[in-house]
């Protein structure tokens, strides 16, 4: 619950979010209760998607540092590879995203990073281009900037596998 009251609290496009979010829980609870037992095609058209059993990424930039004003809003070019054998898509009940977490002075940040969609799903071995939608802390300063993967409801991706791309940014 108090994962929702911040989403409403956050920005439009989180507060867009947790709204659909919060209209396909109850249409996938209805369908639930109508149909103990869903057919496959049922189990689609609600998010029947499962959580990813492997959380191995490969994330690469053209950018090798940033320079940004505190509280910028900005995008990061980043590349994105699936070697896993699961596709990855920003759908479903348990979508996957790209998002970040911000340290500084070695120490994971609470500021909770902007969710961008996948531009398309990411099968396995496959790449795509995104560029991600990343907002500066507040405070001038010498921060790391840590990409990575989330699949919503289930795990980050850096926590998972240890895998993230880490770029240092300075806060002017």
């Amino acid at each position: 619950m108090n994962n929702l009251a911040a989403c409403l609290r956050g920005s439009g496009y989180q507060r867009v979010r947790a709204a659909v979010a919060i209209s396909l829980c109850c249409i996938g609870i209805a369908c639930r209760e109508a149909a103990p037992n869903p057919s496959a095609a049922t189990t689609r058209a609600i998010g029947g998607q499962q959580p990813l059993t492997s959380f191995r990424q490969i994330l690469t930039s053209s950018r090798t540092d940033l320079t940004l004003r505190r509280a910028q809003d900005t995008h990061v070019p980043v590349k994105i590879e699936n070697p896993g054998a699961e596709t990855w898509e920003s759908a479903g009940r348990y979508p996957v995203d790209i998002s970040y977490k911000w340290y500084k002075d070695g120490q994971m940040m609470s500021i909770e990073g902007e969710r961008t969609l996948l531009p398309s799903p990411i099968g396995p071995n496959q790449t795509v281009d995104a560029q991600v939608h990343v907002i500066a802390p507040p405070d001038p300063g010498k921060y790391a900037l840590r990409l990575t993967l989330v699949q919503e409801a289930v795990a980050w991706f850096m926590i998972k596998s240890n895998t993230f791309l880490e770029l240092p940014v300075t806060i002017q």
